[in-house]
């Protein structure tokens, strides 16, 4: 991979651009779905090729290929020298790339790899979830269980002298469960996914997440339409991972500065929240979904501190916006495949724990309302706007948890909901994601702890 990788490397600087990059991947997936017991799709692939990026001045160009020879490399890394060079002159601001070298090949063990496992028992265990929520109760009507596993390798150059191979293996599994009961019609989503080899899939969540699913929907059916209003709240640790993913971490990518696209553009360095919030992104984390010890550009990951004592303190960079904005690179340049280049991305997500107890967070609320998972919502990193449809909730009266509730959201403006929230508890938990952004998907993990805010808008009949 190297003499490919540097072959590209030469090509484009011969030509005239003055920095250059290159990622040769490796990618063996499986997708398996399974609908009321009945196979739906099923998905073997193999992604192999080579993302190949030239600069100069301020102009990029990037190109993708599958011709792994030292002739193919040699003539994209030409290609997209040339076509550096050919818009230099159109770029709006011109800029020079710096950043640090690394060196390191960095192999990720694991029990079971996903190799090792045939077919036939990953489809076993598909069907084992799946099974488990049609027969939990006959007033489940629907069920879907996804299963998914990723094991890829990646090689990291650039023309700076870093040089940079890692491995990475993600298991996922999904289950979608839809009870009925009379004109009531509920749906439970849950999802599990960590770092890690076909091991994972025995531990016992994952060994039961079907029952989880089934649950929750026949739960729903007993609850009432939340009345809308404005109350003190508490989100669980999943909506609060939402909520400080999708409301604020967007806003924290640093690609939002030049492009003057995120209401914290003026707000490095001052105070967002109360002087006990914290907000991290962590790629760092053992064992979690977002984990990575090198990004998409080679660059070291390290623990981004995005607020610490209420004060926004960092953004997340790759190396074109660490140089733009003269701030240092921290690793979180994320690309689907090598078919896209690396934008600044998330990780793992979080709220950083309190000192409270969950029980005292409702004792000394008295009431309001818990609200729990997530089912959809939307953001707008330039307003700092958002709304987030909770899976459930439940009426807080007297400090004790009370009626079960649906159809209820969770809605405001960042920069007002952050100072409201005036107690964090101690206990902490991630749940895996998806995120998307400018059309590539990369896994991800969010959460926190509980959290109190004190009136906030919620959405309801």
């Amino acid at each position: 991979m190297e003499d490919l990788a540097q072959a590209a490397i030469d090509a484009a600087l011969d030509v005239g651009a003055t920095f250059a990059d290159v990622r040769i991947e490796n990618t063996v997936t499986t997708i398996i779905e399974i609908t009321d017991g009945v196979s739906k799709d099923s998905l073997a692939s193999r992604l192999k090729g080579a993302g190949i990026r030239a600069f100069i001045d301020g102009a990029w160009a990037f190109a993708q290929t599958t011709d792994l020879t030292t002739g193919g490399m040699r003539e994209t890394g030409e290609s997209v020298g040339k076509l550096a060079l050919a818009t230099k002159t159109k770029v709006a601001e011109k800029f020079e790339m710096e950043g640090p070298v690394f060196k390191d090949r960095v192999r990720f063990k694991v029990k079971v790899p996903f190799a090792d496992v045939t077919f036939e028992e990953k489809m076993a265990y598909v069907k084992m979830i799946n099974d488990q929520a049609r027969s939990f109760d006959k007033r489940i009507v629907n069920t879907r269980t996804v299963y998914g596993d990723l094991w890829t390798e990646r090689y990291t150059a650039n023309s700076f002298g870093t040089s940079v191979w890692m491995e990475n293996s993600l298991p996922r599994v999904i289950s979608v469960s839809t009870a009925k009961d009379g004109s009531s019609r509920q749906r439970s989503f849950k999802s599990f996914g960590i770092r890690g080899g076909f091991e994972v899939y025995s531990l016992e969540r994952p060994q039961n997440l079907g029952e989880e699913s089934a649950r929750n929907a026949i739960d729903l059916l007993s609850s009432v339409a939340a009345k809308g209003g404005t109350y003190d709240v508490i989100v669980d640790p999943v909506l609060n991972g939402v909520m400080v993913h999708e409301a604020f971490g967007h806003a924290c990518e640093a690609d939002n500065w030049p492009a003057h696209t995120t209401v914290l553009e003026d707000k490095l360095g001052k105070m967002v929240g109360p002087g006990h919030l914290n907000l991290s992104d962590d790629p760092t984390m053992e064992g979690q979904r977002g984990t990575y010890e090198f990004d998409w550009e080679g660059t070291k990951t390290k623990k981004r501190l995005l607020v610490k004592g209420g004060i926004l303190r960092e953004l997340l960079h790759t190396l074109e916006t660490a140089s733009r904005l003269g701030m240092e690179p921290n690793g979180a340049g994320r690309a689907q495949s090598f078919m896209f280049e690396p934008l600044p991305r998330m990780s793992n997500t979080m709220m950083e724990p309190g000192d409270w107890d969950v029980d005292e967070l409702m004792q000394d609320m008295g009431t309001g309302m818990l609200l729990c998972n997530f089912n959809y919502g939307y953001t707008e990193p330039s307003k700092g706007q958002f709304m987030f449809q909770a899976s459930h909730g439940y009426l807080i009266e007297n400090g004790e948890i009370g009626q079960m509730v649906r159809d209820v959201s969770l809605a405001g403006q960042i920069l007002d909901i952050l100072p409201k929230i005036d107690a964090v508890a101690k206990d902490f938990e991630m749940e895996a994601g998806t995120c998307r952004k400018d059309g590539q998907m990369v896994p991800d993990n969010s959460g926190g702890p509980h959290a109190r805010i004190r009136q906030v808008p919620v959405g309801g009949m």
